[in-house]
């Protein structure tokens, strides 16, 4: 049973600001693959949804988030896929 993933509609602007600071930091982080990384928050519980390249990258992107001021639950439903494999399909 595949779960569904979980989408959140930020409700002020403080879910925003919270969001846009996760963002932010790991844009700073300058790893092209976190770059692509979608974050959503809601009222402190912040959901990351994407692809990165490695189980490092993986780990990186939510020990950053867990140090982000607000952060109070993460979702993770992050993928580790190889970014540079061609589809042999």
């Amino acid at each position: 049973m595949i779960a569904e993933p979980t989408t959140f509609a930020p409700e002020s602007e403080q879910d925003l600001d919270l969001a846009r600071r996760v963002e932010n930091f790991l844009h700073s982080k300058q790893m092209r693959s976190l770059r692509q990384v979608d974050v959503a928050a809601e009222r402190g519980t912040v959901v990351l949804r994407g692809d990165v390249a490695s189980f490092y990258e993986k780990q990186l992107c939510l020990s950053c988030t867990r140090r982000v001021a607000g952060v109070i639950n993460l979702v993770d439903e992050i993928q580790v896929r190889d970014l540079n494999a061609v589809s042999m399909a």
